[in-house]
């Protein structure tokens, strides 16, 4: 199955996004985040443009309504106790 991806045609968006994905590997710059990967998978199928924001908003808004029902839960605000210590 690999070999067969290695070989189908790819549209100039998923080529562009190969080659910045490459180039930051090549630069010995950090692997891309999720957002990266879906935008790869939202060209690959072809999705209309914008569409793969609609779905990290989808994804985001079920982690936000999970965290709200918890504070809510809790009767306070919840915030993380850790702090900074980076550059």
């Amino acid at each position: 199955m690999a070999a067969a991806a290695e070989h189908a045609p790819r549209s100039p968006r998923v080529r562009a996004i190969q080659a910045i994905v490459d180039a930051m590997r090549d630069a010995g710059r950090e692997h891309p985040n999720f957002d990266v990967g879906l935008v790869a998978l939202g060209a690959a199928l072809g999705l209309p443009p914008r569409t793969t924001v609609a779905i990290f908003a989808v994804g985001r808004a079920a982690g936000w309504l999970a965290h709200a029902f918890e504070q809510r839960a809790a009767g306070f605000l919840l915030r993380p106790r850790a702090r900074y210590v980076g550059p």
